[in-house]
């Protein structure tokens, strides 16, 4: 467990929200070279990084593993006096868990911001009654306008700093588990493989543009083209008040394995008679449609991807206190470890 806590630490570390990954590749770069797990790294012009472990073997097919890298955020889109800065979204984020949420603005330097809005206090009658808008909010810098126009401009990204806090049991809070947590059950999947018993290449990407369009991974796996493929996201875990729906889906259960015209039947049947054959714990869901996540993309690149969908429940998703119970981001490496052991 601690070598996957590690691996979260360090990869929910960077910054990367969406359209902006590139900020993240030289410490992933680095980070993902100490591993010691890929022959070949790299990264593309829209914001994702690959790695690609070969299994050595003459006409080796291969298998693709996607997390996304980019997160939610918000972009600067005016300075005001006072060294307020106002935003808009990128990414689905809901305004109203806002106020007073701490946020990294990444401009020529890191600087520290708080969210505020018109106190109670001071509303017109109603007006605390209205829906909150990010338009209604405004990031606190404290600086006088001078100094912070000497490092932020129209354009900035702006994040949520991931501050690691371990919670009762196995559950561990924090920002950008969606989806960096995915790709550290990945690389945390990868290292337990010898990769000269492996019938297949096995590749990674960490894919850019997932919570604005799918970009990276319909681009990154073009141009791997692999065999199958399989995708790995959070999803939204059971809470009091949730939807029927998501009572299947309970954090600290196991893995979730997903149904979907979007994911492919004989994949999933055989990741799901895998996990029970290993006793990895796991859960099941049904998607309709789209699954909102890149399996969407991956499984219409080229000439088609067979796709398996894995997703870790997570509580809070889009905030900046999203918390997971690692056993259930551990079951996904098993899984991830298990499926790929019998690949041919």
């Amino acid at each position: 467990m601690q070598k996957l806590y590690d691996l979260i630490e360090n990869l929910t570390s960077y910054p990367g929200v969406s359209g902006f990954e590139s900020m993240a590749f030289e410490e992933l770069i680095e980070y993902v070279k100490s591993l010691k797990l890929f022959d070949e790294i790299g990264t593309t012009p829209v914001g994702s990084f690959y790695g690609i472990m070969r299994c050595g073997k003459e006409n080796a097919s291969m298998v693709l593993c996607d997390a996304h890298l980019d997160t939610v955020g918000f972009v600067v889109t005016e300075l005001c006096e006072g060294g307020f800065l106002r935003v808009a979204t990128v990414g689905g984020i809901a305004a109203k868990i806002l106020p007073a949420a701490e946020v990294n603005i990444y401009g020529k330097k890191t600087i520290k911001g708080i969210f505020g809005s018109k106190p109670p206090h001071l509303q017109a009658p109603g007006e605390s009654e209205q829906k909150m808008e990010i338009s209604s909010l405004c990031i606190d810098t404290g600086l006088p306008l001078d100094e912070l126009k000497k490092y932020v401009r129209v354009g900035t990204p702006v994040g949520f700093p991931c501050n690691l806090q371990k919670l009762l049991g196995d559950n561990l809070a924090g920002a950008g588990f969606d989806d960096r947590l995915c790709g550290a059950a990945v690389l945390r999947a990868l290292m337990m493989l010898d990769k000269k018993e492996l019938n297949v290449d096995v590749a990674f990407q960490f894919s850019g543009g997932e919570e604005t369009g799918y970009k990276g991974a319909m681009t990154t796996a073009y141009r791997l083209n692999p065999d199958k493929a399989i995708v790995v996201d959070v999803t939204h875990a059971f809470v009091p008040g949730a939807g029927k729906t998501r009572e299947g889906i309970r954090a600290g259960k196991g893995v979730d394995i997903c149904f979907s015209p979007q994911t492919h039947r004989a994949f999933t049947k055989s990741a799901v008679a895998t996990a029970e054959r290993e006793n990895i714990p796991y859960q099941l869901s049904a998607a309709p449609g789209r699954t909102g996540t890149n399996s969407n993309a991956v499984q219409s690149t080229r000439c088609g991807i067979p796709v398996l969908l894995l997703s870790i429940p997570l509580k809070n998703m889009h905030t900046m206190s999203e918390i997971v119970d690692l056993k259930d981001a551990l079951s996904t490496a098993e899984l991830i470890a298990s499926v790929l052991k019998e690949q041919a």
